[in-house]
């Protein structure tokens, strides 16, 4: 059971640095990281600006990835998927409530 929850910390630990990448404007647009949408890929600018409104709750995103991760690996075995699933369940919800927010702000 220890791998999912490296698996959960680790992945939340590079969406923490996607999003401080994002809230500094130093994430370029791209195909592979950020909020891409039809309206935040028409443009360098569009894409900025979508990425640093979107960072704050992608960040909080991604620690509560990890911290579910890390609940997951000293809880009792019979909660382990409670901290994994509650992790990414908010991990989700902070993400796209992030996107929303970063597509609000490039229109």
């Amino acid at each position: 059971m220890i791998i999912p929850a490296v698996i959960a910390v680790l992945a939340g630990l590079l969406v923490v640095w996607v999003a401080v990448r994002s809230w500094q404007e130093r994430l370029t647009r791209n195909w592979v990281a950020g909020v891409r949408t039809r309206s935040t890929m028409r443009s360098d600018e569009a894409f900025r600006v979508a990425n640093k409104a979107a960072a704050p709750l992608a960040g909080a995103g991604g620690v509560v990835l990890a911290a579910g991760g890390l609940a997951a690996a000293f809880v009792p075995r019979s909660a382990v998927g409670i901290a994994l699933f509650g992790g990414v369940l908010l991990f989700l919800a902070l993400c796209i409530a992030g996107a929303v927010r970063g597509i609000r702000a490039c229109r």
